[in-house]
């Protein structure tokens, strides 16, 4: 069995309204819908702005894992338009919580209290980025309080 090999793909934050919509319980558990405002996209490969209008359609379960359902867009510095949709998980939420009142994480020790992994799938219109189409990437996140940040690496 081969052992994954990762490549930096970019780094972006995704600014969200406050306060999200929190729906409430229901059969896969607590649904919070948080609209997106904008961002930054930077990377050798990839740099841009997040576009607004985007948003996370997230359920929170009884043990405190939140699990996302994201679809973002992203604008190229040279105006390609691509489409970003992602699940993933976060946890445990009381966690997340505290961290992000006091702004996100600091240390790598805060970072290690936090488990935040995101599978992006791209995709794209756009011959000068088509290559986004077929890849596999996984994400690393931070919640920030009123923001997230990721790190993204395509799997080689």
């Amino acid at each position: 069995m081969q052992t994954p090999d990762f490549r930096y793909l970019c780094s972006y934050r995704a600014d969200f309204s406050e306060p999200q919509q929190m729906v409430g319980r229901a059969h896969f558990g607590r649904r919070m819908i948080a609209a997106l405002t904008g961002g930054v996209v930077e990377g050798d490969r990839l740099s841009g702005r997040v576009m607004p209008g985007g948003g996370d359609w997230a359920t929170i379960d009884t043990k405190g894992t939140l699990r996302l359902d994201a679809r973002v867009t992203l604008e190229t510095d040279d105006g390609a338009m691509i489409y970003v949709s992602y699940r993933g998980v976060l946890r445990p939420m009381s966690v997340v919580n505290e961290l992000a009142s006091k702004g996100g994480p600091k240390t790598d020790e805060d970072r290690a209290r936090v488990y935040f992994r995101t599978a992006p799938i791209f995709e794209t219109g756009d011959e000068r980025y088509a290559w986004l189409n077929d890849i596999v990437t996984v994400g690393m996140g931070e919640a920030l309080g009123g923001a997230v940040r990721y790190n993204v690496f395509e799997v080689l």
